[in-house]
């Protein structure tokens, strides 16, 4: 599958074309960025998949997006976990990044023990940030698709 904008905008004229409305396309986008930048690599998919389910929404186009985001998912992890360490004052990680990389390589389920509250953590701040974030990109998105809609409606109506 090719990330070219102009692939990019197909989808969306298609899933116009195919009558979803601005506000139902602006909630899955929203919803795929949010969940797109779950901390925890690997679910995302799935995750996009029963939201997708749940509110009736453009499967694909969930997909899409939380593809897209994939990067920026990757980039806030650790941001996530660090910032979560600040904000409930705690230290789930009190290791050197050497002890870290000698725990991967002798005992991983003990470190994926230990790092458990951490991922918790990260957890609890994206939920924190991922309400407004949401309400932001779900208004931005219904305001462009409100004004995207018009010249897609014509097209529909001369064909």
């Amino acid at each position: 599958m090719r990330f070219s904008w102009r692939h990019i905008t197909g989808v969306l004229a298609q899933t116009l074309k195919q009558g979803m409305t601005p506000r139902k396309l602006a909630l899955t986008c929203a919803l795929g960025v949010v969940i797109g930048i779950f901390p925890i690599f690997g679910t995302t998919t799935l995750l996009c998949l029963g939201a997708s389910l749940l509110f009736r929404l453009n499967i694909p186009l969930m997909q899409l997006v939380n593809y897209i985001v994939a990067p920026i998912q990757l980039l806030l992890i650790l941001p996530f976990i660090k910032l979560g360490s600040y904000v409930f004052g705690l230290n789930p990680l009190p290791y050197t990044t050497d002890q870290l990389i000698s725990m991967f390589k002798t005992d991983f389920w003990l470190l994926m023990k230990e790092a458990g509250l951490a991922v918790v953590m990260g957890i609890g701040v994206w939920s924190l940030a991922s309400i407004p974030l949401f309400f932001i990109l779900f208004f931005a998105n219904f305001w462009f698709f409100s004004r995207w809609r018009g010249p897609a409606q014509r097209e529909l109506k001369s064909q």
